[in-house]
């Protein structure tokens, strides 16, 4: 009879226990992309989002973009209006625009100082020929 009641004791002992303790969830509860879960000081690796203004987001109309296209076509100009369009606050998909335009430049200049260096040295070596030649 003392061992019966000594494990109803100790079931009745484990109930109780079990029901002052709180229960808790083993599921975790997923973060929303972007923001953190409360209660964290982790940062989960993604770096804080500066403010953007929701109208720098917005794609630029029709009319914006042909504006920009008749400005591009003046000399000096376009490549004014580039550096402010691309460095100066506006909306993303000028500012972009104006980058790749300013990097295509760039590349088109040095090809073009690549391609008259080596037709340049062609060219003077063809009059250097055609002089001996004569001589």
């Amino acid at each position: 009879m003392d061992g019966n009641n000594f494990n109803n004791d100790f079931n009745n002992q484990n109930q109780q226990a079990q029901q002052a303790q709180p229960s808790y969830s083993t599921q975790p509860i997923p973060p929303v992309y972007g923001q953190q879960p409360y209660n964290s000081g982790i940062n989960y690796g993604m770096p804080p989002q500066p403010y953007q203004d929701p109208k720098n987001l917005e794609p630029v109309p029709i009319g914006t973009w042909l504006g920009i296209m008749f400005l591009s076509l003046i000399p000096c100009v376009n490549l004014i209006m580039l550096f402010v369009w691309a460095f100066s606050d506006g909306r993303e998909s000028r500012k972009n625009w104006a980058k790749a335009q300013l990097i295509f430049m760039a590349i088109m200049i040095v090809l073009e100082i690549v391609v008259m260096l080596l037709f340049g040295a062609a060219i003077v070596s063809f009059y250097q020929n055609l002089l001996y030649m004569y001589m």
